[in-house]
């Protein structure tokens, strides 16, 4: 999946939880949310976290870090999720939930991801003859339908709070 649809797919239900939060805890939890749902592809110094951090993505690939292998896996997102509960850490649980959300986004694609790597077996939500390739035409048209969601949800979220009155 490409980064904005890791993102657009993260901050949906970062949204929806972010409506029950207030003030820095909801900006943290965005934040962090944001954040995750596209540091997994950090592994590859290409990608569009990798090209923003190369002092962290390049010794990566140098130490032999392979793309969708340790940050694609539930022990990345455990990595974040454990310490932000016994924390309760609101950036390091968006962060989580963003991390969860970037595998969701990979178990679409035909490639899905390693969830319990170092076993090799890639994990799909989809069969692999309706899965889709990242950056395809079927990829796009899901970002612009989710995208469109989260438009949706941010603008019921100011008619909430009074910000717009429309």
């Amino acid at each position: 999946m490409t980064a904005k649809g890791h993102l657009f797919l993260a901050l949906l239900p970062a949204e929806m939880i972010g409506l029950n939060l207030t003030g820095g805890a909801q900006s943290l939890f965005l934040f962090g949310a944001a954040l995750g749902s596209l540091l997994p592809d950090i592994d590859e110094p290409r990608s569009y976290i990798g090209m923003k951090f190369p002092y962290l993505s390049i010794p990566l690939k140098l130490f032999g870090i392979k793309h969708r292998t340790i940050t694609h896996s539930i022990w990345f997102i455990l990595l974040f999720l454990i310490p932000g509960l016994m924390l309760n850490n609101f950036f390091l649980l968006g962060l989580s939930l963003g991390v969860f959300m970037h595998l969701i986004g990979d178990m679409l694609t035909k490639g899905g991801v390693p969830l319990f790597y170092p076993l090799t077996k890639h994990y799909r939500l989809l069969p692999k003859e309706i899965a889709f390739y990242t950056n395809s035409f079927t990829e796009h048209i899901l970002v612009g339908i989710l995208a469109l969601l989260n438009g949706a949800l941010f603008f019921a979220y100011l008619q909430g709070s009074g910000l717009l009155n429309v």
